[in-house]
């Protein structure tokens, strides 16, 4: 009986072990997409595999790439008889990690969009994190007439506090951000 449990449950964790591995890998290959769709947040949600409300983000922030209000960490010149093809031996070459490429291209990321730019007759290529959202917080509460240093810790939209006062009292707080923009 307990050979078919820690049978099962090896089974069961390499398994797990490898879907995993495989589902990360998939979601790192960079993905070719076309020019226009990178402004539609259906067709970034669909190609990207994200949930709708992280789709809108990043065509927020594809926009203001488009809009000329972020600029590119690096350039690079590929040569290709078509700009199809230069998107698509780009996209071969971060998924390579070819050494001719700026290191803006080869950094890993959640995902990597890369997309001929028709109108400007170039390649972009967009590196996107997802999962940088955790962050460390320092504050001050102020209650009944005392101070209270705090420390604290969020991941996505839970957010949980431990304070405490000069005098050794101690408070927590715990948040649950509902709505972002």
């Amino acid at each position: 009986m307990i050979i078919c449990i820690v049978v099962a449950a090896v089974l069961l964790g390499g398994g797990l072990y490898f879907y995993l591995h495989y589902k990360t890998t998939t979601e790192e290959q960079p993905k070719v997409m076309k020019y226009e769709d990178t402004t539609n947040p259906t067709a970034v949600q669909k190609t990207l595999d994200v949930d709708s409300n992280t789709a809108g983000q990043l065509v927020k922030q594809i926009e203001y790439i488009h809009d000329g209000t972020i600029l590119p960490e690096a350039t690079y010149s590929v040569t290709a008889s078509t700009l199809d093809d230069a998107a698509t031996k780009t996209a071969q070459q971060i998924k390579s990690n070819d050494a001719s490429l700026p290191a803006a291209a080869t950094e890993k990321t959640d995902r990597t969009v890369v997309t001929a730019n028709t109108d400007q007759q170039k390649v972009d290529v967009y590196k996107i994190n997802l999962r940088n959202n955790h962050k460390i917080k320092a504050g001050v509460l102020y209650a009944d007439d005392k101070a209270y240093a705090g420390v604290g810790y969020q991941a996505g939209r839970v957010e949980a506090m431990v304070y405490m006062s000069a005098d050794g009292k101690k408070a927590g707080a715990v948040n649950y951000t509902v709505k972002e923009w």
